[in-house]
C-alpha cells in the first residue's frame, strides 16, 4: 500500500512548507520529484482531483512521495465522507514533518499576501487584519487570526510520529536541519547538498489557487499576482506596535511560549 511511501508536510500558510519540500526534493535521491497537495480532493478546488484519480497518481510514483496539508489534522474540512476517511488514514500512517514560524512573522507575511487578491484587506490596516477573523469552516471560523494559528500548531504537536522544525532553522541551520529531517525520515543525502538561499516564493502558481480556495476566495482568471514577497524572520517589528504586540500574547502567547519563541 502506498501510505508506506508518503511523507505529510504540514504547516500553517506562509510558515515554511514550500521551502521544506524543495530542500528534500533537491536534495535526497529517495523523494519524488513531485508531490501532492491533499487539498486538491477538494470539490470546491479549481484544479479538484477526484479521489480515485488522486489515489491512482499516488500508486504510480516512484520512491518517498512528499503530500502537503495546511488545513488542521482533524481534515473536518473535507465535506465527502470518503475523501475525510483517506486523508485521515494518510496522516495515521505517514510520517509528519510540521514546519512552524514565529505566529508574529506569519500574521505579517499573511497580511501582505492576501492583499494581492483581496480588496478587503487591501483595505484593511494592519491592526484590523490581525484582529479580524480566520476565514475557516466549523468552529474554528470564530477564532481571530492569532488565535487560528496557536489552534494550528497545538493541533498538530499533539500527533504521533512528527518532527517539528523552525522556518528560522531552515534559514540560519540548513545543512544540520535536513540532517535532521532525514534521520527522521530514515532517506538518505545527496554528498553534495544543495541550500536554498533565501526562502523560495510560498505563493507558487500551481498552489495559488487552493490557498485561495480555502480562505473563500476565487481568483479572477488572469488576474496580476504581486511579485512574492520575501519575509526574514523578525519582520514583524516593522508592524506590530505595543496594542498588537499586547493583543497577539493574549490570543496565542501559550503555543508561541511551547514553540521556543521570545516574547
Amino acid at each position: 500500500m502506498f501510505f508506506a511511501n508518503t511523507i505529510v508536510v504540514a504547516s500553517h500558510r506562509r510558515s515554511g512548507m514550500q521551502w521544506t519540500i524543495d530542500a528534500l526534493r533537491n536534495n535526497s535521491p529517495d523523494i519524488n520529484d513531485s508531490y501532492m497537495s491533499l487539498e486538491q480532493m477538494e470539490a470546491e478546488h479549481d484544479a479538484a482531483i477526484p479521489l480515485a484519480k488522486f489515489r491512482r497518481q499516488l500508486l504510480n510514483m516512484d520512491g518517498r512521495v512528499l503530500i502537503n496539508l495546511h488545513d488542521l489534522p482533524s481534515a473536518d474540512s473535507w465535506k465527502g465522507l470518503d475523501e475525510r476517511l483517506f486523508v485521515r488514514a494518510v496522516l495515521q500512517h505517514s510520517p509528519t514533518i510540521y514546519v512552524h514560524r514565529d505566529g508574529r512573522d506569519v500574521m505579517v507575511s499573511l497580511y501582505y499576501y492576501m492583499q494581492s487578491f483581496s480588496e478587503t484587506v487591501r483595505n484593511q490596516t494592519f491592526a484590523q487584519f490581525l484582529r479580524s477573523e480566520a476565514t475557516t469552516d466549523g468552529e474554528e471560523s470564530a477564532l481571530s487570526r492569532p488565535a487560528f494559528w496557536a489552534r494550528h500548531v497545538d493541533s498538530w504537536l499533539q500527533r504521533d510520529s512528527l518532527l517539528a522544525v523552525s522556518y528560522s532553522e531552515l534559514e540560519t541551520e540548513f545543512e544540520s536541519t535536513l540532517r535532521k529531517l532525514s534521520a527522521f525520515l530514515q532517506i538518505s543525502l545527496n554528498d553534495c547538498l544543495r541550500p536554498l538561499a533565501i526562502p523560495g516564493p510560498q505563493n507558487s502558481e500551481p498552489m495559488l489557487d487552493n490557498v485561495l480556495g480555502r480562505l473563500g476566495f476565487r481568483r479572477r482568471r488572469g488576474a496580476y499576482s504581486e511579485q512574492a514577497r520575501l519575509g526574514k524572520s523578525g519582520d514583524w517589528r516593522k508592524l506590530f506596535d505595543k496594542h498588537d504586540r499586547d493583543f497577539f500574547a493574549r490570543e496565542a502567547g501559550e503555543a508561541m511560549q511551547r514553540l521556543g519563541y521570545a516574547r
